[in-house]
């Protein structure tokens, strides 16, 4: 059984998460990792904070373990490999006007080359379907082709 762990924060510390957590801006897990921190401060033990958070009690110490090695930038995801994305919502929300307002239908090869025609935006059949699906159809209960 790992040994018990707690985190002690200064005033400062404890202000500056306050804050971390307050912001709107701030991810939820980060968030989480804020919770973690100033949980442990109040005295809950990893096992506890871990089933109050509904997450592994390895998270909450590898929160803690960040968070003693890097600060405050510990408590941040780092930056995801791959590629950025080439469309933007605005460009999906287009897509779904067009089928709104337009009579006439269209199949997934149709609004790749209305996108790129029109925005730009140099997507895949299949990623413009898979796109689509995530958000639960356009709106019209249409599905791409």
């Amino acid at each position: 059984m790992p040994s018990p762990l707690r985190i002690q924060l200064t005033t400062e510390e404890k202000q500056c998460l306050f804050e971390l957590r307050d912001n709107p801006k701030i991810t939820k897990r980060t968030r989480q990792r804020v919770e973690a921190l100033l949980l442990s401060n109040e005295g809950l033990k990893v096992s506890a904070i871990a089933n109050y958070l509904n997450c592994g009690y390895k998270a909450v110490r590898q929160t803690f373990y960040r968070w003693l090695t890097q600060g405050k930038e510990g408590l941040f995801d780092a930056p995801r490999s791959g590629r950025k994305r080439v469309w933007t919502n605005e460009d999906i929300e287009y897509i779904e006007e067009c089928l709104e307002k337009e009579e006439r239908t269209y199949n997934s090869k149709q609004l790749v080359e209305k996108l790129k025609r029109e925005r730009g935006v140099e997507l895949s059949q299949d990623r413009l379907r898979k796109i689509f699906k995530k958000k639960g159809g356009d709106g019209k209960g249409q599905e791409l082709v």
